[in-house]
């Protein structure tokens, strides 16, 4: 007699055999995904650290280290490669538009007004707020609690403040 498929007995071993790799596979799949989104708000935490490092000398040469926050229709900027820089205390201001996006290699969107444009980054601020929010792309809202919150300088003496919020990752 010629066999034309698979016996009952070979199907229902082969998805036991399926379901308790499904069960062992996909947690760490899941696990691999929060690990690379946490990742990437390190690698930004990393790069804007970098940036800041090199901007401040140059702000403190330009004598740009006191001047806060300007009122609207004044300007605390620093030329960099044509482009500029907005500041605070010597540091990026809380803007991803006019300080951030011209600062790092990377397409910035703004979460609330274009979550379908396609970008690197997301970003939720509000002007009048001293920080900003950046999210990975799959994690575009505040609300999804994956997020790199950047708070500019609130003086001379304090820097800006990072925290890495992944409870949501």
């Amino acid at each position: 007699m010629k066999k034309n498929g698979f016996t009952l007995i070979e199907l229902v071993v082969t998805i036991i055999i399926l379901a308790i790799l499904s069960v062992i596979a996909v947690p760490r799949f899941i696990s691999l995904q929060s690990e690379a989104r946490v990742a990437s708000l390190q690698g930004l935490n990393a790069e804007m650290h970098g940036v800041m490092s090199v901007l401040y000398p140059k702000s403190v040469l330009q004598g740009l280290e006191t001047k806060p926050r300007p009122n609207p229709g004044e300007e605390n900027v620093i030329i960099i490669d044509g482009e500029k820089v907005h500041l605070v205390y010597g540091y990026p201001a809380a803007d991803a538009a006019n300080a951030w996006s011209k600062l790092i290699m990377a397409k910035f969107e703004d979460s609330v007004f274009n979550p379908e444009r396609p970008a690197d980054w997301y970003f939720q601020n509000n002007p009048a707020d001293p920080y900003i929010i950046f999210m990975p792309q799959t994690k575009k809202f505040k609300s999804d609690s994956c997020y790199l919150k950047y708070t500019e300088a609130q003086s001379p003496s304090t820097p800006p403040t990072f925290e890495i919020v992944d409870i949501g990752c």
